[in-house]
């Protein structure tokens, strides 16, 4: 697993969370610690919908970061930056699977990865990316791993971040 540090956090905060940039991953779950901390559970409650909703739309196991982004923004809005913040992000199943067709190697793994993940921490005013995968059960092959760090880099990049490689965890 990488570990990135964002070298603008001010950028960064304003990509993230005021921009469609990270449109392509889901909500897993939020700590955001101001005067007060907020917990989000980005699961999903299909029986919150009628069954017409249900029938009509396909739902993800995780919120879209889209539909829950306004409100995280209003958490962390302000004069005063939050004291702590760590947000762990789905790649969307679809781009997931197409990145991972991409590649020969990781292509035999697609099927045994479950999700690829990105963790944004804010801590000390400082703000890392941390990329993970959850495998649907034991594997040996780190290929999904390495393959998802270079895309993780690769995408941060496409955003127009800049940031240093910390680790490789």
């Amino acid at each position: 697993m990488v570990c990135l540090k964002i070298k603008n956090t001010r950028e960064f905060m304003q990509k993230f969370l005021m921009t469609e940039t990270f449109a392509d991953f889901l909500l897993a779950e939020a700590r955001i610690d101001t005067f007060v901390r907020y917990d989000i559970d980005g699961h999903v409650r299909k029986e919150f919908y009628t069954k017409e909703e249900q029938e009509m739309q396909e739902f993800h196991e995780y919120a879209a970061w889209e539909a829950l982004r306004p409100q995280v923004l209003q958490f962390v809005k302000g004069k005063r930056t939050p004291l702590f913040m760590k947000l762990v992000l789905v790649y969307t199943p679809e781009k997931a699977q197409a990145c991972l067709e991409e590649e020969d190697q990781a292509a035999e793994s697609a099927n045994f990865v479950k999700y690829l993940l990105c963790t944004v921490k804010y801590e000390n005013g400082v703000i890392t990316l941390t990329g993970g995968i959850s495998y649907r059960g034991f594997t040996m092959d780190k290929n999904p791993e390495k393959f998802w760090d270079h895309r993780l880099c690769l995408l941060v990049e496409q955003m127009g971040l800049e940031y240093e490689i910390v680790s490789f965890i």
